[in-house]
């Protein structure tokens, strides 16, 4: 008997888990051939047979996190002995040759009109690029299923009744009770328990707190159109880039909220570099990519960052470091047309902001009310680092440069070496 065990996938990663089984016991397969789905922190990838041979034992079910190092397969190999040594850590060529990203699902566009948003409730909403500004009436489409076809007919959709889904049902006296309707349930593994378990750890570790900031945005909107309409071969800005950079800019000036609060030393550590995570919400869940020394990069170097970790982390060929590195996180929540959140900390961190949709509104302008591009910024922040009087201070630093981007080349606003 030959035991194959769970090879470490991807830089230092501890654990995986099994999506779907590809094979069946007693089933033969050759060298190479899929044996499982599997789910990384990263990716869902296919997971190579080392040898070939009959399945004899299949370790883990469906659904289970197995640590890296623990049997999942046992075979009978033809012309092996009992005492072959079992393939692990990626020790056969096939692991690192064979296993390749699957997507499952559309992929997003910039844009995030179509983001899914179901995971993606308790933790930090996507901090993607979208239309700066949400016009109202825009409408959400959710993927709930696919459809197969059989034969190359095309499906059509008939229209429902209320005689085929009814809301009630008769009983027995001839009376009605609403019709029996089943719940589902879900394993939750992979990626959204490691986001849950951070998500729970954040909201019974830190004591946080949140403030909140409506911003006239429109001269920030009016510098982005402009650069748009007079670039040649530069990338123009996006909002989130020139947000990042006004946030990155604020938080040199209030170190608390680019710190970590040490709780078994009592100490917090302020940190030099400025990691900016970026939430980016992905197939599989919701991930934190990090750009790193985002304080030595202008907007435009933040743009083109964003995109890059932003497309990392949907494909999956992210780093590990990349997806633990951010000192202090920005979430973009706005492109899901909502106006504000309160996003939880990400642990290890002191604070994380939030943007909401950009939205035309009536607004005092130079003593009359006009109509002004208008957002809302949050900032969640661990209140044993910083108090409200710093938050406020750091959220009003960031409105100031958003409002006034002409005066941001001598606040900050540009790289600094």
């Amino acid at each position: 008997m030959t035991t194959f065990r769970l090879p470490d996938l991807g830089e230092g990663l501890t654990e995986s888990s099994i999506v779907e089984w590809k094979v069946s016991e007693g089933d033969t397969v050759a060298e190479g051939d899929v044996l499982a789905e599997v789910e990384t922190v990263k990716a869902v990838v296919d997971l190579p047979s080392p040898y070939a041979g009959v399945i004899r034992r299949l370790c883990a079910n469906e659904g289970d996190t197995v640590d890296v190092g623990a049997p999942i397969v046992e075979y009978d190999v033809p012309g092996a002995d009992d005492g072959a040594p079992d393939v692990a850590n990626g020790d056969r060529d096939t692991m690192g040759q064979s296993a390749h990203a699957a997507h499952h699902g559309p992929d997003e566009s910039n844009d995030a009109r179509t983001a899914a948003p179901d995971e993606r409730g308790s933790a930090p909403e996507a901090a993607e690029d979208a239309p700066e500004e949400t016009p109202d009436g825009d409408r959400v489409s959710v993927l709930v299923g696919s459809v197969r076809v059989d034969g190359g007919s095309r499906p059509t959709r008939r229209p429902r009744t209320f005689a085929q889904e009814p809301f009630v049902r008769e009983t027995e006296d001839g009376g009605t009770a609403p019709a029996e309707r089943k719940s589902r349930r879900e394993r939750v593994t992979g990626l959204r328990r490691r986001t849950a378990e951070a998500m729970v750890s954040s909201a019974f570790t830190a004591p946080q707190a949140a403030c909140f900031l409506q911003v006239d945005v429109t001269e920030t909107m009016r510098l982005i159109a402009d650069l748009a309409e007079h670039s040649r071969d530069e990338e123009t800005p996006t909002f989130l880039a020139l947000a990042s950079r006004a946030i990155v800019s604020a938080a040199q000036r209030t170190p608390g909220v680019n710190a970590t609060f040490h709780a078994d030393e009592q100490e917090i550590e302020y940190h030099e570099r400025v990691n900016l995570g970026i939430a980016v919400s992905t197939d599989r869940g919701l991930v934190v990519a990090s750009v790193d020394d985002a304080d030595r990069l202008d907007a435009i170097g933040l743009t083109s960052a964003i995109a890059e970790r932003a497309a990392a982390a949907r494909d999956g060929s992210i780093g590990q470091d990349a997806l633990t590195s951010s000192t202090l996180t920005v979430s973009n929540v706005g492109v899901f047309g909502v106006d504000g959140g309160i996003p939880l900390i990400n642990p290890g961190q002191s604070a994380i902001v939030a943007l909401g949709a950009v939205r035309r509104m009536p607004w005092q302008h130079r003593g009359e009310i006009v109509l002004r591009e208008v957002c809302t910024i949050t900032v969640s922040f661990d209140h044993r680092v910083i108090d409200g009087r710093e938050a406020s201070t750091f959220l009003r630093d960031v409105g100031a440069t958003l409002e006034r981007p002409g005066l941001a080349l001598a606040r900050g606003m540009t790289a600094h070496g």
